[in-house]
């Protein structure tokens, strides 16, 4: 282009899912852009050769028609596509795409365009705004294929995958602010926080991004699936703040998922409520099979109390069983699971209605006495067993409350009751819902857990579907976690080498001679 005087620049980028080959071939089928994008009502091809083309171009911008005739010469070697305006309403316009070569597969498309509108007066006035709407239609374009590529790879998979996505997503997030800033840390040891107010509206602006690639996870029986950290930019304070909001960034997050081409995608810690409190209504959103991870949590919570209980020479059916939190999905399947081998549950919530419909379903069990309370403190005075299954930024029950020898699960996230400071020895705390995993899972920074080779069940239960090629809704909804269905899961984990991982307690990791020796220092063994 002659000269430089009134010409607006364009740049726009976009990383596809394809290689370059097959994002060229888009680019080439020109003739199907005016079902992509709304704005270009025609665009149809006058002459066309292998390395070249003659296209004839009508778009429409917010009511703005703009018609011309374009020359496309095709670069297939350096995979450019070389375009230029010959006539039209334009005095100029001529620009390329790149295609270039990305990890995994994916191309990075990038087109760059100079504009020049060629009207007195107008071009300096408002050629930049008619540039920007340029621009629109090209990002708007980059978009459609992006989602088309998506579309078209979920809709080929099947229950058992259809070898069109594979492996494993799992969404976390910092369980609070100072978590927030020890990560921050990690990455610069240097950093210097700057005020919450600031710091909290920079974080909340992120998108969510990989923070960890896994391109090679190992079973026990040898089967390999790959995976991805994904951070999604909420801490549980903002859950009271806007939940729209938050459950827009989930969204977004199973969106990274799906351009990474995974099969399914677990919602850790707080995310998981996009699942219990919008169900249906969150799935039509995504494209990508989502699970809670609340089915293997739960059955991982039981196992650990069982064993717990049989260490510390607790007779499970003279126990009396707290469930801190008992209405939620974890919580209600663990109170249903040990109605069957306890003598008395009882569930705290703060709503009435849901104690009600607690007790209707301890009941149907027909072993266990059901109690309902309002408040943990109390609840929790004459329980052998306490799990703690309430979720909450601050502590729900105070360690003085419990008594002598009582065995205490902490599922909650963040475990507040678990990396509490106390002096006691009489009872046991340990984090519940924590698998041993056959491979590392090491993130490079602090997740709140003992060991690369322990992981949350939520998590864990993504990666035993992954490598089961099971790629559906495992643990969706709330309340419809079943026995069997925790059974199942857990005899999956357990074939490719996932297991109950050893008790701990803040950072130390229990014995189980350890766990023994509390048992006889509160006088049951």
């Amino acid at each position: 282009m002659s000269g430089s005087e009134n010409v607006s620049f364009i740049k726009v980028s976009r990383v596809l899912p394809v290689r370059r080959w097959q994002a060229l071939r888009l680019i080439a089928r020109v003739e199907d852009f005016p079902a992509l994008v709304p704005a270009i009502k025609e665009c149809r091809i006058i002459d066309r050769d292998y390395r070249r083309t003659i296209t004839s171009w009508a778009v429409e911008m917010d009511g703005i028609p703009i018609c011309w005739r374009e020359e496309a010469l095709f670069d297939y070697k350096n995979f450019i596509v070389r375009f230029k305006a010959l006539t039209g309403d334009l005095e100029s316009l001529e620009g390329h795409w790149s295609f270039l070569e990305g990890p995994s597969g994916t191309t990075e498309v990038v087109v760059e365009a100079a504009v020049r509108i060629g009207v007195p007066i107008m071009d300096q006035m408002v050629g930049g705004m008619i540039t920007e709407k340029i621009r629109g239609v090209f990002e708007s374009l980059l978009r459609f294929f992006e989602e088309s590529i998506i579309d078209k790879r979920y809709q080929k998979m099947d229950s058992r995958g259809a070898n069109a996505v594979s492996g494993f997503g799992v969404i976390g997030h910092p369980y609070n602010f100072q978590h927030l800033i020890q990560y921050l840390r990690s990455l610069n040891p240097n950093f210097n926080p700057p005020s919450p107010g600031f710091l909290g509206k920079v974080f909340d602006l992120m998108p969510a991004y990989v923070s960890y690639d896994i391109r090679e996870f190992r079973s026990a029986t040898g089967a390999v699936t790959r995976g991805a950290f994904i951070s999604c930019n909420i801490i549980p304070e903002m859950l009271a703040l806007d939940i729209e909001n938050v459950i827009r960034k989930v969204v977004d997050s199973c969106k990274v998922a799906e351009r990474q081409g995974l099969g399914i995608v677990a919602l850790g810690g707080f995310t998981s409520i996009a699942g219990e409190r919008y169900g249906d209504v969150f799935l039509k959103q995504v494209r990508i099979p989502v699970t809670t991870g609340n089915t293997l949590t739960a059955a991982l919570v039981v196992e650990g109390v069982v064993k717990a209980a049989r260490l510390m020479g607790l007779e499970l059916s003279k126990a009396r069983v707290t469930v801190i939190g008992g209405a939620g999905d974890i919580g209600s399947a663990c109170a249903r699971a040990l109605a069957a081998m306890t003598r008395e549950v009882t569930i705290t919530s703060r709503s009435s209605d849901n104690l009600k419909k607690m007790e209707k379903v301890i009941k149907a069990v027909r072993h266990a006495k059901f109690r309902g309370s309002h408040d943990n403190n109390e609840a929790v005075r004459h329980a052998d067993i306490v799990v703690a299954a309430a979720s909450a930024p601050q502590s729900i029950v105070d360690i003085s409350s419990f008594k002598s020898g009582a065995i205490v699960c902490d599922v909650g996230y963040p475990k507040n009751i678990a990396y509490a400071e106390t002096d006691r020895n009489d009872i046991l705390i340990f984090a519940g819902g924590i698998c041993e995993i056959p491979s590392e899972f090491n993130p490079g920074f602090d997740i709140g857990l003992s060991s690369p080779r322990v992981l949350y069940g939520c998590f864990s239960e993504a990666m035993v579907l992954a490598l089961e090629g099971r790629y559906e809704n495992f643990s969706w909804g709330k309340g419809r976690i079943t026995r069997e269905k925790m059974d199942e899961i857990l005899m999956l984990a357990k074939k490719h080498g996932f297991c109950l991982a050893p008790f701990f307690w803040g950072r130390r990791v229990l014995s189980d001679a350890e766990v023994a020796g509390i048992g006889k220092t509160a006088g049951r063994i």
